[in-house]
Parts: C-alpha cells; structure tokens; sequence
C-alpha cells in the first residue's frame, strides 16, 4: 500500500497527507495519513479500505490513518524499548523507547506478546 497516496475516489474529501496523530504522553508522531475535510457520507465511508484506520482526534474532526508508528520504528528512533508498564489490573498503560514514554493503544502490545510478558 502507497501509504501517501489518497484512496482512489476520494480526492475532494481529503486534505494532503500529513502528520495526523501525536501520542498523548510524548508528544511524538505516532500516525500519519489524511484529515477528512468534506462529509464522505454513508456510501463513501463504508467503501473506505479495510487496511486504513479511521479515527477520531477531536471534537468530531476525523482522519483517515495509513501509516501507524510500529515498535520496531520506535526502537530505532527513539532507542532501546525499556518494560511495558501495566496496570494494577494487568490493563497495558505505556511503553518506553530510550527516554519517550509512549501511551496511545496503536503502540499496546499484541495480544500474544502480553501474555509473554506476564
């Protein structure tokens, strides 16, 4: 997938691609893909790829995601991956790459890996 080209069909309804998500405890970019900036409606919104994540950053702004920031990417920008952090629960809170402590859920470990890890 062409993760900076717009879904065909859909060039009226997107902004450029751009930076769309920053993580909540870093500040870091963690998402990248397409503003909605025009109503899809129901037909365009349902025919939107499976592959691509659409999200909610703030007050009913939505985004198209095409690229997601993975563990490994962090691992070589950031530095060494230091312990997940869960909860008294067992809930995953964050992960930490060298010195940036990350939060957003698109950095949660996979299901198999947590049980690994407990």
């Amino acid at each position: 997938m062409d993760f900076e080209k717009k879904p065909s069909g859909y060039d009226d309804y997107l902004s450029d691609y751009q930076i769309v998500l920053h993580d909540a405890c870093c500040g870091e970019p963690i998402a990248w893909g397409f503003r909605i900036i025009r109503y899809l409606g129901e037909e365009l919104y349902r025919n939107i790829d499976k592959k691509i994540i659409t999200h909610c950053i703030d007050h009913g702004e939505w985004v198209l995601i095409t690229k997601l920031l993975t563990r490994e990417e962090a691992e070589k920008k950031y530095g060494k991956k230091k312990d997940d952090i869960f909860g008294p629960k067992g809930g995953w809170i964050s992960v930490t790459f060298g010195e940036k402590e990350f939060c957003s859920k698109y950095l949660k470990p996979l299901k198999e890996d947590q049980d690994q890890m407990l």
